[in-house]
C-alpha cells in the first residue's frame, strides 16, 4: 500500500504588489496554518517519508514549517521546480520518481494543480474531485507495489483535513 500526502501551500501575502508570484510569502494566516497541520500529521501518526515540494516561496515556508511542526528532518525534503511551473503529469512524474523504500510520501504545491492531480489520480480524469483551500491536505491510497505504477485512477481518497476544522478541535 502506497499513500499520498497532498498539501496545497498555506495562505500567501499579496501585501507587496512588486514581488514576483514565485516569490510572494506567506501571509499571518499561513504562517499559523502551516504549523497547525504539521502537528495534525505527527498526532495521527502520518508523517510522510519523504517530502517533494514546490520552490516558490510561499510553499517552502509552509513545508518547512509544517515539517518542522511534525518533527521530520529537513533532509527528507527535496525541492522541484516543476511542481510551481508545471502540469498536473509534472505532479505524478514526481510522485513516480519516489524510492519503493518510502511507503508514503508528501507533495506541497499550487493549486488548480493539487486539485486537479487528486482528481486525476482518485478518478482518473482531469476533473476536480475536491475543493482543496490553502493548507489543506488530501491522503491518497494506492495498492501499487511501486510509486512508478502510480497514474490516473489507481487511487482513492482516504481523508482531508483543512485548518479551519482543526480550530475547532
Amino acid at each position: 500500500m502506497k499513500q499520498i500526502l497532498l498539501m496545497r501551500h498555506a495562505k500567501s501575502s499579496w501585501e507587496n504588489p512588486d514581488l514576483k508570484d514565485f516569490d510572494r510569502p506567506l501571509a499571518k494566516r499561513g504562517l499559523n496554518d502551516a504549523p497547525r497541520m504539521g502537528k495534525y500529521l505527527k498526532k495521527i501518526k502520518y508523517k510522510p517519508a519523504l517530502v517533494i515540494s514546490s520552490s516558490a516561496q510561499r510553499a517552502k515556508e509552509t513545508t518547512q514549517l509544517s515539517m518542522e511542526a511534525a518533527n521530520l528532518d529537513a533532509q527528507q525534503i527535496t525541492w522541484n521546480d516543476d511542481l510551481y511551473f508545471g502540469s498536473v503529469r509534472d505532479y505524478i512524474e514526481a510522485i513516480q520518481s519516489a524510492s519503493d523504500e518510502y511507503d508514503r510520501i508528501m507533495l506541497v504545491g499550487h493549486n488548480p494543480l493539487m486539485e486537479s492531480t487528486t482528481g486525476v489520480l482518485a478518478g482518473g480524469q482531469d476533473k476536480t474531485a475536491v475543493r482543496m483551500p490553502t493548507a489543506a491536505i488530501v491522503c491518497l491510497e494506492s495498492f501499487a507495489d511501486s510509486w512508478e505504477t502510480i497514474a490516473p485512477g489507481t487511487c482513492q481518497i482516504k481523508w482531508m483535513m483543512i485548518p479551519k476544522v482543526l480550530k475547532k478541535l
